[in-house]
């Protein structure tokens, strides 16, 4: 690097040297308190994001239009057959069509009706009517889902573009730190080697950049595709993240989880909805009953007058394969909820797993927040105040200057990447448990 400075003018260089170093010290601690950054616009939070998804989820729509499919398929499962009527003209002679030619010959009206035993149409409404509410708890189960889904990504969303803030301020920190070094290696206070090194880290942040950059558009993308809305709108975030912690012990989620989350009350109408197809099958082996009446118009044939005849008939089926068929059924319907009760059982062990992996994460994270932002960031701003000053003074070498000025910038942003996960920790046990509860 050519030097700025001649050796006849290297006294007032130093002179010049330390004015601006004295300047460029003000600026950067000032910098640390007002920050002229583009700033985000205000947001109400996550719930008009969930509310604008469950409104607008092509899936949900689907499942809701599956539930009325299954609400009206209760009504049509309760009606009776529909009668039948027929028309029958026989027993005329193969070489005449007259019905005066023989006296079996006849003009048939027939009216057949089959009836439902009594209790099969309840029975056949009951089991869909479980399953219909099977299908409404699945469905609140993936509205569940989603709004968990959609306030993870908010709050991720949130913590990508305060990192960013947070790089871009560190980054404007480098350049100022170059600049206070440049100097010094003009006035020969400084190494080459030094600056390198500020330059080299100004260069990853603003690669760090980039990364948020991409980060922020992989997830506005994905809420939008959540919101099903164009993918260029945006999508405002807070512009600080604050801190939350637990409200609830454990075995309070954990109760709470079992009363309201969706998924087992799934499982609970599913268990009853084969239940019910038990009974059903057991009671379907009780035959229907037809019943049809005949009228016959005759005319005179011979020593026959012809006189119109009337015929009632009742038919029954026989169940002969009871015992292969319907037993077998209602067996499998029974083993089927007997499978389902297993299942809720372990989506009830993971649920507690999962809320006590959540909850610690939750809690750890809440205390790792409080102490970064009370404790380690204060105390770490304060050091590099004070080495920056001594650096400038020649009192530090360059080594202390830039390890504080790394430490700061992991402290801080460790302490929002923990802010963000009290908030993220919430929404999965929210997410565990099944509901909201207010604040």
């Amino acid at each position: 690097m050519k030097p700025l400075y001649s050796k006849s003018q290297k006294s007032d260089g130093q002179f010049i040297g330390t004015r601006r170093i004295l300047a460029l010290t003000v600026y950067v601690l000032f910098s640390f308190t007002v920050v002229n950054l583009p700033a985000f616009a205000q947001s109400t939070g996550p719930e008009l994001l969930v509310a604008q998804a469950l409104y607008a989820n092509p899936k949900l729509k689907s499942i809701e239009l599956q539930v009325q499919a299954l609400r009206h398929k209760a009504e049509a499962v309760q009606k009776w057959m529909d009668p039948v009527f027929a028309v029958e003209y026989n027993n005329f002679p193969y070489d005449t069509w007259s019905m005066g030619d023989s006296p079996m010959t006849g003009l048939q009206f027939k009216l057949q009706q089959t009836f439902t035993l009594g209790g099969k149409n309840e029975r056949r409404e009951a089991v869909v009517l479980a399953e219909t509410r099977a299908m409404e708890w699945s469905l609140a189960e993936k509205r569940n889902q989603l709004a968990g889904l959609v306030t993870r990504t908010y709050w991720s969303l949130t913590l990508v573009r305060q990192l960013r803030l947070v790089t871009l301020r560190h980054t404007e920190l480098a350049r100022q730190f170059i600049e206070v070094t440049r100097i010094k290696y003009q006035v020969g206070k400084a190494g080459q080697h030094d600056l390198m090194r500020h330059e080299v880290l100004h260069d990853k942040l603003v690669d760090d950049l980039g990364e948020f950059g991409c980060q922020e558009r992989e997830l506005s993308a994905a809420l939008n595709a959540a919101l099903h809305r164009p993918q260029n709108t945006y999508v405002a975030t807070p512009e600080m993240i604050s801190t939350i912690s637990p409200a609830l012990s454990l075995p309070e989620w954990i109760n709470f989880a079992k009363n309201q989350r969706p998924a087992l009350k799934d499982f609970k109408a599913r268990a009853q909805a084969k239940t019910l197809a038990a009974d059903k099958t057991a009671y379907e082996r009780w035959p229907d009953i037809t019943v049809w009446a005949g009228y016959r118009i005759r005319r005179q044939a011979g020593m026959d007058d012809g006189t119109d005849q009337m015929s009632l008939g009742l038919a029954v089926p026989l169940p002969l394969n009871y015992s292969s068929s319907f037993a077998a059924q209602t067996a499998m319907h029974l083993s089927e909820a007997s499978s389902i009760n297993e299942q809720e059982n372990a989506l009830l062990n993971e649920i507690q797993f999962g809320l006590e992996t959540a909850l610690a994460a939750w809690e750890r994270a809440a205390q790792k927040a409080s102490t970064y932002s009370e404790k380690l960031i204060p105390q770490a701003r304060k050091t590099l105040d004070s080495t920056l000053a001594a650096y400038q003074s020649n009192r530090a070498d360059f080594a202390s200057l830039y390890q504080v000025e790394i430490q700061l910038l992991n402290f801080e942003r460790v302490q929002l990447i923990a802010q963000s996960q009290t908030w993220i920790q919430k929404s999965i046990v929210e997410t565990l448990a099944g509901n909201h509860i207010p604040e």
